[in-house]
């Protein structure tokens, strides 16, 4: 870890919490309660993947909609997009969910969770590139360079802006 060999301890055990404005306070018992428990989220504060996608955020009490908009629902117009955006759901999961983990690393549901998205989010890119070739330039089989083959993103094939 980055201060492991540094003679420092960051440890909110050195915040002097009787000393401190209640204004703080609050804020930096929540945190260290939040930090001390293993397995501190709920995951029933934790979004589907679309879901989280859609909202740009996966834990429900995080979303906070820019004045009064809202995100929009995208409905994939054909098998290629719906497939494209199973993938892209379950790669903005894992990243979010890294994120928290990078936070909490001992809150053992969301990294269940985590672990299950991965494992979902290999099953989608499998379906998907079956089927419709290689998402990534490493994934190509055999001798050719077959990636090129797949439409660019602005050879627009009667599907949506979003996907």
């Amino acid at each position: 870890m980055l201060f492991d060999n540094n003679d420092v301890d960051l440890d909110f055990a050195l915040f002097n919490l009787t000393n401190m404005p209640n204004m703080y306070k609050k804020d930096m018992m929540d945190y260290s309660n939040m930090n001390n428990n293993n397995s501190s989220s709920n995951n029933s504060n934790i979004l589907s993947a679309k879901e989280g996608f859609l909202r740009g955020n996966l834990f429900k009490d995080e979303y906070v909609p820019y004045k009064n908009l809202t995100y929009i629902d995208i409905k994939p117009k054909n098998d290629r997009e719906a497939k494209l955006f199973t993938v892209m759901q379950y790669s903005f999961a894992i990243n979010d969910l890294n994120l928290w983990l990078d936070l909490h690393p001992r809150d053992i549901s969301v990294m269940k969770l985590f672990q299950e998205m991965v494992e979902e989010a290999r099953k989608a890119k499998r379906e998907y590139e079956s089927t419709y070739g290689p998402l990534t330039v490493s994934h190509t089989k055999g001798n050719e360079f077959d990636w090129i083959d797949s439409p660019w993103p602005w050879e627009n094939l009667g599907g949506s802006m979003y996907v």
